[in-house]
């Protein structure tokens, strides 16, 4: 019998992938993917924006430094849209800079992960937490 909650319970859960780094969305892509995320990817916060807009990922893992519009740019757009506000939202970055981490709890990020020292099993449960799914 189909039922609405089995149907929901079969959707992929969507995070997009938000860094200017191939290799470290390349990472993150592939280890998302195998525990049965659907992985949305863009090169800087205005591609990210675009396709945050466009497709509203359950979770939103994005880096800092990047081209044309940074994480926190992109991060402050987003949440002066009452839908989009709502999307959780992790950051890494490679830098352990005390300034960012501020930044990021005022703006309301739930997680901030210190690149390279947060195993990418880690971060996938991170992820999890956050969007209340145990695995």
């Amino acid at each position: 019998m189909g039922t609405q909650y089995d149907e929901a319970m079969t959707t992929k859960l969507k995070i997009i992938l938000v860094d200017d780094s191939d290799q470290k969305r390349a990472t993150y892509l592939d280890k998302f993917k195998s525990e049965g995320f659907e992985v949305l990817e863009a090169i800087d916060g205005k591609k990210g924006l675009e396709a945050i807009k466009a497709k509203k990922p359950d979770l939103i893992f994005t880096g800092i430094d990047m081209p044309t519009m940074d994480g926190w740019a992109m991060i402050r757009e987003l949440k002066k849209n009452p839908e989009l506000s709502k999307i959780p939202i992790m950051i890494s970055s490679h830098m352990n800079r005390k300034a960012d981490q501020i930044t990021a709890k005022e703006l309301g990020v739930q997680e901030f992960i210190y690149y390279g020292f947060v195993t990418v099993n880690e971060v996938v449960q991170k992820a999890r937490n956050l969007l209340g799914e145990k695995k």
